[in-house]
């Protein structure tokens, strides 16, 4: 039974892994892309925008990037929540807090940056010139607060991933000795 929970808890160390590596691809993309991409096109006049966003690789990313990673890191954040709701691990509330801000991110991206970004790209060439003005505004604006929680939650799974590695197996004759004594002294000698 104890090899059971230890193998339990190294699937679950590997998800958080999985999970910190893809949130920080899909966040360092992010602010690359809002400070180097968006700034191509959003400060475009109306009747620009879309052809701004075409020649600023905006609109192929979200088709050969954004489609791979994003989703990824929505599963794993659903698949961390579960694993850190059933932990007992000392790192569970900062992997707990995590995993639901970054399934919090999720459902942003895909409740509403995802679906006005795609529809404004399929039809915008139809807009009024004040419809894409106010859409790319607001998108812009609301991006800095989507960027902020995913920070957030990225701060979180590094440091519940930081725990991770301290945490060992209850069965382990070593364990606790290791929580038991500041870092450097076991058995009452300098080590």
């Amino acid at each position: 039974m104890v090899g059971m929970k230890a193998a339990m808890r190294r699937v679950d160390v590997y998800f958080l892994w999985l999970l910190v590596i893809f949130v920080g691809i899909q966040f360092g993309a992010g602010w690359y892309e809002k400070l180097a991409v968006v700034s191509l096109w959003a400060d475009l006049p109306p009747d620009q925008v879309l052809d701004g966003m075409n020649e600023s690789g905006m609109h192929r990313a979200g088709r050969a990037f954004w489609p791979f990673v994003s989703p990824v890191v929505a599963v794993a954040a659903v698949a961390n929540l579960v694993f850190a709701w059933r932990s007992t691990a000392p790192n569970r509330s900062w992997w707990l807090a995590g995993a639901a801000v970054m399934c919090g991110y999720a459902a942003i991206s895909y409740g509403y940056f995802v679906p006005q970004m795609l529809t404004f790209q399929s039809d915008g060439g139809s807009w009024s010139p004040e419809r894409i003005d106010s859409f790319v505004t607001w998108w812009t604006r609301l991006n800095y607060g989507r960027m902020v929680i995913g920070g957030i939650g990225w701060l979180c799974l590094l440091r519940a991933l930081s725990l991770s590695t301290a945490y060992r197996d209850p069965g382990h004759a070593d364990s606790e000795h290791r929580h038991a004594a500041p870092l450097g002294i076991r058995d009452g000698q300098q080590t």
